[in-house]
C-alpha cells in the first residue's frame, strides 16, 4: 500500500522483516524501484532475509543470508510454505477470508519438506526453517525480489511461490 507521506504516515508501520530475493538493491535496482527504500526501513529497525547465491553488501547486513543455488528459488519457496503451513504460522482469519485453493497448497508443499530442500538449494536445513518462522511470524513483512527472479525459466511458478508467502501471512496492502 503507498501513502502520501510514506514513513511519516501515521498508519505506516515499519517492516519488521524485509526479504530481500535475488536483487541488490542500492546498487543496482534494475527493475524500477529505488533500493535505498530497504536502508531507509533498515535504519527504522527492519531486519533483513537474504536470499542469493552472492554476498553482497546487504547479505553481510542481513539476520539470515540464505546463499542458495542458482535456479533452487522455486524450492526454497515451497519449502518455506512448507514450515509455514505445517506449523500453523500462518495468517489464518486471512487465509479463510481471502485465499482460494489453501489445501491444495498445503498438499503440493508436502513434497518439500525442509531437509530435501536443503538437499536441492545448498542451504542448510535449519536456515531454511529458522528464517521461515522469523519471516512468517514478523509482521509486517515485505518480500522484494528481483529481475533474477522473473529471468528465471519458471520465473512465473517461481513468483507465484514467493506470492503465496505474502498471502498466507496476511502481509497483503497493509502499510509497511
Amino acid at each position: 500500500q503507498f501513502l502520501e507521506k510514506r514513513y511519516d504516515d501515521q498508519e505506516y508501520e515499519v517492516p519488521k522483516v524485509i526479504v530481500v530475493w535475488g536483487q541488490n538493491p542500492p546498487p543496482t535496482c534494475s527493475d524500477g524501484f529505488f533500493g535505498h527504500w530497504i536502508l531507509d526501513c533498515k535504519r527504522r529497525g527492519s531486519k533483513l532475509i537474504v536470499i542469493d547465491p552472492r554476498v553482497t553488501w546487504l547479505a553481510s547486513r542481513a539476520k539470515y543470508h540464505l546463499q542458495l543455488r542458482p535456479g533452487t528459488d522455486g524450492a526454497l519457496a515451497l519449502g518455506w510454505l512448507n514450515v509455514i503451513i505445517n506449523e500453523e504460522l500462518y495468517d489464518k482469519e486471512f487465509v479463510e477470508k481471502w485465499a482460494f485453493g489453501f489445501d491444495r497448497l498445503k498438499e503440493r508443499v508436502q513434497h518439500y519438506p525442509p531437509d530435501k530442500v536443503a538437499e536441492i538449494t545448498w542451504v542448510p536445513e535449519k536456515t531454511i526453517v529458522e528464517a521461515a518462522r522469523f519471516y512468517a511470524t514478523s509482521k509486517p513483512a515485505g518480500i522484494h525480489w528481483g529481475v533474477s527472479v522473473d529471468m528465471c525459466p519458471q520465473g512465473t511458478t517461481v513468483a507465484q511461490a514467493i506470492s503465496h508467502l505474502w498471502c498466507i501471512t496476511g502481509n497483503l496492502d497493509i502499510p509497511g
